[in-house]
């Protein structure tokens, strides 16, 4: 099995996060969410100069557990992501949103996973990972996320 190992991603929370209720807001988390997965995997269906590439990959589904309320405040959070599940054309992220720096009684606020199909860019098909693709995921092995069931 190979050793488990998370991404890191520390971001600040905005003013313009947080909603009427005093807390960050879902649809921040979501935004949360994709920069980091963007900051880890950069190349997900843009060239290094961000250009379009002939693929692109798209979310099919999000699962997300809000497991504690986070508020505007100065300290930064981090966005940890890793990889559970990579298919044929689609891979899992599994993500944590917790206290930075880590402490061992860190709070998580979120625990989150999403699925990714790679598409054609012109037939919208879907398309095989290529070694190459495949090995950037594999960079962030481990298991899915402990998400409650419904």
């Amino acid at each position: 099995m190979t050793q488990p190992r998370r991404g890191r991603v520390t971001m600040q929370v905005r003013w313009s996060d947080v909603d009427l209720f005093a807390h960050v807001n879902n649809a921040a988390y979501l935004r949360f969410l994709d920069d980091a997965r963007f900051a880890l995997f950069p190349s997900m269906g843009v060239d290094p100069a961000g250009r379009p590439t002939d693929s692109m990959l798209v979310v099919v589904k999000h699962e997300i557990d809000y497991l504690a309320p986070l508020a505007f405040r100065p300290e930064p959070v981090a966005v940890e992501v890793w990889v559970p599940r990579i298919g044929t054309s689609s891979v899992d992220f599994a993500y944590e949103i917790v206290d930075e720096p880590s402490d061992p009684d860190r709070t998580v606020y979120l625990r989150a996973r999403s699925r990714m199909v790679q598409l054609d860019r012109l037939t919208l098909a879907p398309r095989a990972f290529s070694d190459t693709e495949r090995a950037v995921f594999e960079r962030f092995p481990g298991e899915g996320p402990d998400l409650h069931a419904w």
